[in-house]
């Protein structure tokens, strides 16, 4: 029984290490993809409402051009612990790839996703970095698609990364609605 009960648990740390990324602990881009494509499935027989959002931070090439790839690891870690102290238990928290996350919201609207990620939005552009010659603020930009106007997981996240793309061609540091006018 022991013997057995040692394999599981190295079981699932070995998964836990295929499936998370190393710096956040939070999923990582292939595990993200999949509990998207679980979420619409769910979304899509219960008719129930899902939003998927792009996040990437702004200018971050530009972070860790002038202060270094540890400043820019801290940023990263700072962003990924707000999206996880603020979002739900059940919402779905992946780094999507450097400096891009995707968040699963079952069960939210549009309207309740962009007001949950402009809060977040806000939040994050308030906090400061100590560096040795001062401190300096990062912002993210964000795209949200919602499954009652998209369908399936490729078409949801191609949705929500088109707007990931508008809100940083129309300033950055905001949150844009696929397919919203106003």
């Amino acid at each position: 029984m022991a013997s057995v009960a040692i394999r599981a648990e190295r079981m699932r740390i070995i998964r836990s290490f295929m499936e998370r990324d190393s710096l956040t602990g939070l999923f990582n881009h292939t595990k993200a993809k999949k509990e998207l494509d679980i979420s619409v499935s769910r979304s899509e027989r219960s008719s129930g409402e899902l939003c998927f959002a792009m996040v990437d931070i702004d200018k971050f090439k530009s972070v860790n051009d002038t202060y270094g790839h540890p400043v820019g690891d801290r940023v990263i870690i700072a962003l990924s612990r707000l999206l996880q102290q603020r979002l739900r238990k059940t919402d779905i928290i992946g780094r999507y790839g450097g400096e891009e996350f995707a968040v699963v919201l079952p069960d939210t609207d549009a309207a309740s996703a962009f007001r949950v990620l402009n809060d977040i939005r806000e939040i994050f552009s308030g906090i400061r970095y100590q560096v040795d010659n001062g401190d300096f603020a990062a912002t993210f930009s964000c795209g949200i698609a919602s499954i009652k106007d998209y369908r399936g997981s490729a078409e949801i996240g191609n949705a929500a990364d088109r707007a990931l793309y508008e809100a940083k061609n129309s300033g950055r540091n905001r949150v844009i609605i696929a397919g919203n006018k106003e």
